[in-house]
């Protein structure tokens, strides 16, 4: 949507094949954060809101105004089935317009999973456009709506 950014950074990883990625980071922004910035990178990495580290101890939690409540915690059930390491370094944030975002953060890479309701306007990322029609959401129709490569700037 036009207020709501939510990017991601894509790396291979040691245990990336066949030239496949994982998510390695994501930035939280546009005009629903009120200008501030939440990035949360893998557990190589760093927490921060507005370039400021945060959320360094586990378990921990951070709120910032009316804009991001954030909850760094133990979780029990991974968002990837398939992974089997514990603990589950799991975040949860609760956004504006209703936006919760549940990250798992591993050594080298998040899962991330994302609700919404629809905006205004309409929507467009990684994982469609929430038309309700999976036959438009394929990497190629994707491409043609949208350049899927983030600008240095942002």
């Amino acid at each position: 949507s036009r207020a709501i950014s939510i990017q991601g950074r894509y790396n291979a990883t040691q245990w990336s094949i066949d030239g496949q990625s994982a998510t390695r980071a994501i930035a939280i922004g546009g005009s629903f954060m009120k200008g501030h910035t939440l990035i949360i990178e893998a557990m190589d990495g760093q927490m921060t809101w507005d370039g400021q580290a945060i959320l360094q101890e586990f378990p921990s939690s951070f709120m910032a105004e009316d804009i991001v409540s954030a909850h760094y915690h133990e979780l029990q059930e991974p968002i990837d089935k398939a992974e089997t390491h514990r603990p589950i370094h799991g975040l949860d944030l609760d956004l504006p317009f209703g936006v919760r975002v549940r990250v798992n953060r591993w050594a080298k890479h998040l899962d991330v999973l994302i609700a919404m309701r629809p905006q205004v306007g309409g929507q467009d990322g990684h994982c469609g456009n929430l038309n309700l029609d999976a036959s438009d959401d394929t990497l190629e129709l994707i491409s043609d709506r949208m350049n899927l490569r983030v600008s240095a700037q942002d």
